[in-house]
């Protein structure tokens, strides 16, 4: 799952006054640490071309990063990060840091084959969703729709860069996405850390430069 993480962070403005660059930041933050992780050697993946119809990497150990139990950890500690750093609303914050944060191994669960353990050790699950390149798309591009249709009504434009900013966003995930099929797998592991860390934090600078300084709540 890539765009489709973006789904519920698109969501949650409505739910609570959390901006949307924090929010893309809290749905990929279990991916921010799978990118430290392999960087520093403390989770593991190979690149096998083929490994599955929608993803070359073999997920073999991230038991600190996607396991249910950890997953439970992280969002319950960016939650109250969250809730101790926000200046108004934050309880409601919080917890939509903290269902942002999860949704991603809920949305994980539903791609992956099964290398998503439930607790570090543990048996793994995973409905491997990416063995089957339409249901996919269908499931990726459903959430992001879905997400942004509520963003577009639960916020409105300033100015005209605002008019337009969440179709920017829209397309900028449709390309990056596209690009990362396109493009051919990186040869060394380590590198695929450091990669997704600076894609998620350029997407997440791009939701505040298009959306947050240009939108507000209706």
């Amino acid at each position: 799952m890539f765009v489709g993480h973006y789904g519920p962070a698109l969501a949650g403005p409505r739910f609570a006054p959390v901006p949307l660059w924090a929010l893309f930041v809290a749905v990929q933050f279990l991916d921010y640490l799978w990118g430290a992780f392999i960087a520093l050697g403390i989770e593991h993946v190979r690149i096998e071309p083929g490994f599955t119809a929608m993803s070359p990497f073999d997920l073999y150990h991230m038991p600190w990063s996607h396991s249910l139990v950890m997953a439970l950890v992280w969002s319950a500690v960016l939650g109250l990060v969250w809730a101790g750093i926000a200046k108004r609303s934050k309880l409601a914050g919080g917890l939509v840091i903290a269902a942002a944060v999860f949704s991603h191994w809920l949305a994980d669960l539903l791609v992956h084959v099964p290398d998503l353990p439930l607790w570090p050790g543990g048996p793994s699950v995973g409905f491997g969703l990416w063995d089957h390149v339409m249901w996919t798309l269908v499931a990726e591009f459903g959430v992001l729709i879905a997400g942004w249709l509520v963003y577009m009504s639960a916020t409105r434009a300033k100015n005209a860069v605002g008019h337009y900013g969440p179709v920017i966003i829209f397309a900028l995930l449709a390309v990056v996405y596209w690009m990362s099929h396109a493009s051919p797998p990186p040869t060394n592991p380590a590198v695929a850390g450091p990669y997704v860390i600076g894609v998620y934090t350029l997407l997440a600078f791009l939701a505040w430069l298009l959306c947050d300084r240009v939108r507000e709540a209706r």
